[in-house]
């Protein structure tokens, strides 16, 4: 997989070099409905050739009507735009005579026909990524090797994302990002929503690496959100979707669409079991006066992500300028791991004792989200007032069990339980004016108010009784207020080529998080000192932004971004007291936690030819108070490791991204990917312990269709090494693979994946500090196979409206 990368990536841009086409001709225009002046969407715009007739290109309008064509060789030319229910326009004398010819139709209104017209069915393919002046979009329903998954599989094939062995999502090397879904915030961590999601429901997922002042600064890799799939067609429309696979994974979702006139109506339901099982290697040295202990653990792990939900929604068009709506989701999360490991100890002084160490945690409970939207669109297109109340809460549940062996004998264990609610609200008014031809003025007010209230309790194994018994001086009580109120303003227009935004958003921060815990020097103290403390939080951040962008000739456009985020820590990142994971494991918090705050610089490139576009982005992140988890001996030998959170200093990437997307043939598509960054850590405990590496990653997706029902898709992947606070991850890669079948007329497919087929992927990380060294390795069981059947009542997919209206985002064809 590294050769042929490789040798893609070098002899493919050769070729590119070769074969850029010199003359181009562009056609383009905007299509309106004659009476209602609103635009038309999915009109059909198509390109004869005046001397013989024949069809030499076309496409459709998008939802503001408009269209381009592109790639015409000289010539003499005709167009017909037309759309069922109106009469054809035609427009002749289109004459392409060398150079770059830009043909404006201008604005194409369309009149009703007096004939009654056949439906006809247009299919199309959706580029699998299209870039945006502040925004990657990904179309989920070109993603056939995670049909069968949930978000955190589509994202392995999106540009900036890296997805680690357990499901964990970075974004250009930061875990710090926000998951959104359909613009609103959720309860859950972004990783575990990610998890949760199935691919199935997804219509859309947005990648905004540096986004507006208008979007929260919250998380500073960015932001993902996730766009679901709905539909405001009239009538009765419907999805469902079952799978099935090995190591035990299943699930299934459906939804059901009802519209009538300006009343829109929506329910669903998903259920979801995703495994992740395999084999794990542990290897510890802690040196103490010249004397080493070596803990050593190997055996079989498995995390599984799980749990449903239903949803329902409601749309009202109460005017043609108000609409009001109503969502509401209720589900459960569950994520638990087990391992069943074989422990080895080497203490000086000490025979070499072996254990046999059995782990179970789970992390679970209902959460739930209630959102209602109002929108007033003004006389002026584009003017409008929107105003939305969204509130959710958690009901989670914590628990940890793990004990050790010897000769069949329990000889010690521990039980740790947490319980607490969580709730949300969050009050968002925003206001967008045009002014002028091409510039809008935006502004709003966000309040977000949050609370927490946690309890831990710690049972330890008692040989005498051969049970759990609590340990009273090891109960701990966390209560967090975190009010957050922002304001924010954009400013956006065009002058010439010429695009811009500016931004400016201020927050203020009221916090206050109150412990109540039992306090040790060390796992050998007998007595706790109980303790009381009250931290606050009361600060003002701002966070500009500045977008732009400059259409080059030829279809080159150039776009620059700057803007500041935060990243604040988590409330567990935050508790004092220690929580034991297992017998060699504890987790501590730390009160003191700084939030990290980044500025991002970008700079983008793209390049479009008939059936080659190609971007590249340049980008130089620093990350202040950069928050990273740090693991350390606890005890006096060595043999039990404390995990804890500090503001390590500061770390930058600085880079360049590409993405090149090829139609070679009629049948075979490529998408190729390629991320290289410098990348530093600045230590500030200890300058000399900076660590930096150059770090690069490929991914080559290929897509085959083999016949008109038939499409194949292979991927593969690679990640090289890099460094980390305290050692260093090394490289992984693997490659996946799908096909995919539609049968009675599009309303039934098969998607059957294989993942990791050659069985590479693994994660190894070092850990290597001065008195002591961790070596870890975790093998998934491969290859993970899979089958997914969809099924769509009415072919769920939009239906063309006369009014050019919104008619959702439903169907991955058109």
């Amino acid at each position: 997989m590294k050769i042929l990368t490789l040798l893609l990536g070098m002899l493919i841009p050769l070729s590119l070099m070769a074969n850029s086409p010199e003359k181009e001709g562009i056609v383009k225009g905007k299509v309106y409905d004659g009476n209602s002046k609103k635009p038309v969407e999915y009109a059909t715009v198509a390109i004869y050739n005046a001397q013989d007739n024949s069809v030499i290109n076309g496409t459709i309008s998008d939802e503001n009507g408009n269209f381009k064509i592109k790639g015409l060789k000289e010539g003499n030319f005709y167009v017909v735009v037309s759309f069922l229910g109106y009469e054809n326009k035609r427009y002749d004398d289109i004459v392409v005579d060398g150079g770059r010819d830009m043909i404006n139709l201008g604005n194409i209104t369309l009149g009703s026909a007096n004939q009654s017209l056949e439906e006809v069915e247009v299919i199309a393919e959706r580029q699998s990524v299209e870039f945006h002046i502040d925004k990657k979009v990904v179309s989920v329903g070109e993603q056939m090797t995670s049909a069968s998954l949930s978000a955190v599989e589509v994202l392995e094939n999106v540009p900036s994302i890296k997805v680690d062995i357990e499901g964990n999502v970075s974004l250009r090397g930061s875990t710090g990002i926000t998951v959104l879904i359909d613009g609103k915030p959720t309860v859950l961590d972004a990783s575990d929503v990610l998890r949760q999601t199935p691919a199935s429901t997804i219509e859309n997922i947005e990648i905004i690496t540096n986004p507006s002042a208008k979007y929260q600064p919250d998380g500073t890799g960015g932001i993902i959100n996730i766009i679901t799939k709905k539909n405001r067609t009239p009538g009765v429309q419907g999805l469902a979707n079952l799978k099935a696979g090995n190591f035990n994974m299943y699930g299934g979702d459906f939804l059901l669409n009802w519209r009538k006139k300006n009343i829109n109506f929506n329910i669903g339901a998903d259920y979801n079991n995703s495994p992740r099982t395999g084999t794990s290697y542990t290897r510890r040295e802690t040196t103490r006066n010249n004397e080493t202990t070596i803990i050593e653990a190997e055996g079989d792990n498995e995390r599984s992500f799980g749990g449903g939900g239903a949803r329902a929604g409601f749309d009202w068009d109460i005017t043609p300028r108000d609409n009001f709506s109503i969502n509401a989701r209720l589900g459960n999360f569950k994520m638990s791991g087990n391992s069943d490991l074989e422990y080895l100890e080497q203490i000086p002084g000490m025979e070499n004792q072996t254990y046999h160490s059995i782990n179970d945690s789970e992390r679970s409970g209902l959460y739930y989200s209630i959102t209602s939207n109002y929108v007033h669109k003004f006389a002026q297109k584009g003017h409008e007032i929107a105003a939305q109340i969204n509130h959710r809460g958690y009901d989670g549940d914590e628990f940890s069990e793990n004990y050790r062996s010897q000769n069949n004998s329990i000889v010690d264990g521990t039980r740790t339980t947490e319980v607490g609610p969580n709730n949300r609200w969050e009050l968002r008014l925003d206001y967008s004016k045009p002014i002028g031809e091409d510039d809008v003025f935006e502004a709003g007010f966000q309040g977000r108010m949050g609370l927490g209230d946690d309890v831990s309790r710690v049972y330890n194994w008692d040989v005498n009784q051969g049970g759990f018994v609590e340990n009273d001086t090891s109960r701990n009580m966390t209560e967090m207020h975190r009010n957050i109120y922002g304001l924010y303003s954009v400013y956006k227009g065009n002058v010439d080529k010429f695009g811009y935004q500016l931004g400016l958003r201020a927050e203020y921060t009221d916090r206050r998080t109150d412990f109540d815990y039992q306090y040790k020097e060390s796992p050998d103290d007998t007595e706790a000192i109980p303790v009381n403390e009250t931290y606050t939080v009361e600060r003002w951040d701002f966070f500009p932004t500045v977008h732009v962008s400059y259409q080059l000739p030829k279809d080159n456009q150039l776009m620059a971004s700057y803007s500041r985020r935060i990243d604040r820590p988590r409330g567990w990142y935050l508790e004092p007291f220690i929580t034991w994971q297992d017998q060699y494991n504890v987790r501590q918090g730390n009160p003191n936690l700084e939030p990290e705050y980044i500025d991002a610089f970008e700079l983008g490139y793209l390049k479009e030819w008939e059936k080659i576009s190609l971007s590249l982005e340049g980008y130089y992140r620093i990350t202040h108070d950069k928050i990273q988890g740090i693991q350390l001996p606890y005890d006096e030998n060595g043999e039990i490791w404390l995990r804890t959170y500090d503001n390590i200093g500061k770390d930058y990437s600085l880079g360049v991204e590409t993405m090149l997307n090829m139609s070679l043939t009629k049948w075979w598509q490529m998408n190729i990917m390629g991320n290289l960054y410098d990348y530093r850590i600045e230590n500030y405990y200890s300058p000399s312990e900076s660590r930096s590496s150059f770090n690069w990653s490929s991914r080559v997706n290929n897509s085959f269709t083999l016949r008109k029902n038939i499409k194949l898709q292979i991927d593969g992947n690679y990640d090289s090494p890099t460094v980390t606070a305290q050692g260093e991850n090394k490289s992984n890669y693997y490659m996946n693979a799908a096909i995919r079948m539609d049968f009675m007329d599009r309303k039934l497919s098969a998607v059957l994946q294989a993942r990791n087929v050659l069985g590479t992927s693994r994660r190894i990380s070092i850990i290597d500090n001065p008195n002591s060294y961790s070596y870890q390795e975790m093998i998934p069981d491969s290859p993970m196979f899979s089958v997914t059947l969809s099924y769509r009542l009415n072919n769920f997919i939009q239906k063309r409206s006369k009014n050019g209206g919104d008619s959702g985002g439903m169907g991955e064809e058109f």
